[in-house]
């Protein structure tokens, strides 16, 4: 869809049949989470001193689950800030109620119902199989690329947005279970379930990742969905066994796909970025039947091409069949009907510094009943925050 600054930002439609609630947003590069009502309007934010918040969501009784990174005064394309990631639970009122640094977390993370957290660390992949990793673009062709510094800071503005690598080498990831404590109690390796000759990088992509891995999330039958946007492929893991139970994507599929989850139907809802789909990249949400692996639903936009996230996005489905999905790269959030029909849409008026430039993006967007766990009892009236939604002219829906 793009971004212009002539383009109206805030809500933009709002019809009877969008499902009524708050949504969660994360402006990259900003210094706050925000929660917006149905008309648009910022009604809570989570602020926490010296940090920079990167993708959060709510838990059952209103307490915010948010990583980031330390509030750098400068950080330089495709550089981390800082030498640790952060994980932070913020209650209510932004007060710290835990707290995991890790220097290789990143993405993603997922509070399991024995109160132990799923995260994503990257990790060296041992090098014999390192080796037998295929595809990739060739390496001379990336150094030329890189005697091109113009270009090459070209290809690397904007992307970085869930945490940098600080670790040399060929990277791939594992995912953690880690106690409140912050030990890890079960430690699930990806290089030890893929096959280097099966599992084969994207042909133009950089092959500094072998998996990428930029979703963790819990199914409702205890079992845990994982993303990888190198290979392109999701992947059902039985836990803590680690046991691949289903294994789906991969070319002619889906590509460099983002926030996997499961409807309430059991199927595979996730946001196909279709980064370097053949012929043209191009972005669509769909549905996949788990079951007969068969595309049961999508959105693709229409105007064609008036949709597109290239690195980042999510979607998720609505309790009443909705699907909310959140265009990361232009701060789009929107509302689709079954009959793919949109029923709200906000377009982010806040622009950031990210790594020396300007950014509009969010990682995902989540949307919350009042009555849901996460909001029950609370009293959300914005109060104090009429400044914040005139400044960035949130005010102008009524």
């Amino acid at each position: 869809m793009g971004w212009s600054p002539f383009r109206r930002t805030g809500l933009t439609y709002l019809d009877s049949r969008s499902f009524r609630g708050y949504t969660l947003i994360t402006p990259i590069g900003g210094d706050a989470v925000y929660l917006l009502n149905d008309i648009g309007h910022v009604v809570h934010q989570w602020r926490f001193p010296g940090f920079q918040p990167g993708y959060g969501y709510l838990l059952p009784g209103g307490n915010l689950l948010v990583r980031g990174q330390p509030m750098v005064e400068k950080v330089g394309i495709g550089e981390p800030a800082g030498e640790t990631d952060i994980l932070l639970e913020l209650d209510w009122d932004a007060n710290e109620v835990w707290r995991w640094e890790h220097e290789s977390f990143h993405h993603d993370m997922c509070r399991l119902p024995n109160g132990n957290t799923l995260v994503l660390v990257w990790e060296v992949l041992p090098d014999e199989q390192a080796k037998r990793v295929r595809g990739g673009l060739p390496r001379e062709q990336i150094e030329r690329f890189k005697s091109e510094p113009g270009f090459f800071s070209f290809l690397l503005q904007g992307v970085g947005v869930g945490g940098r690598p600080r670790l040399e080498g060929m990277l791939v990831d594992a995912v953690w279970e880690i106690n409140p404590q912050g030990e890890p109690v079960h430690i699930w390796h990806a290089y030890e379930h893929l096959n280097p000759d099966v599992d084969t990088l994207c042909p133009i992509d950089f092959p500094t990742s072998w998996t990428h891995l930029n979703a963790v999330e819990l199914t409702p039958e205890g079992n845990v969905l994982i993303s990888s946007q190198k290979l392109s492929i999701i992947m059902k893991i039985d836990w803590p066994k680690g046991t691949v139970l289903w294994k789906w994507g991969g070319p002619g599929f889906v590509s460099h796909q983002h926030d996997p989850t499961i409807t309430p139907e059991g199927n595979l809802l996730v946001f196909d970025n279709g980064t370097h789909h053949p012929i043209l990249g191009r972005s669509r949400v769909i549905e996949v039947d788990m079951e007969t692996n068969e595309i049961v639903w999508q959105y693709v936009p229409s105007p064609v091409f008036s949709m597109l996230s290239a690195h980042i996005a999510g979607a998720e489905r609505l309790a009443n069949g909705n699907t909310l999905i959140c265009e990361g790269e232009s701060g789009r959030v929107f509302e689709v009907t079954r009959d793919c029909e949109i029923c709200w849409e906000w377009v982010s008026p806040f622009v950031h510094d990210f790594k020396g430039i300007k950014a509009v993006m969010l990682f995902r967007a989540h949307r919350y009943a009042p009555d849901g766990p996460e909001l029950e009892g609370r009293m959300i009236d914005g109060r104090g925050l009429e400044e914040l939604n005139e400044k960035w002219g949130l005010d102008r829906n009524a």
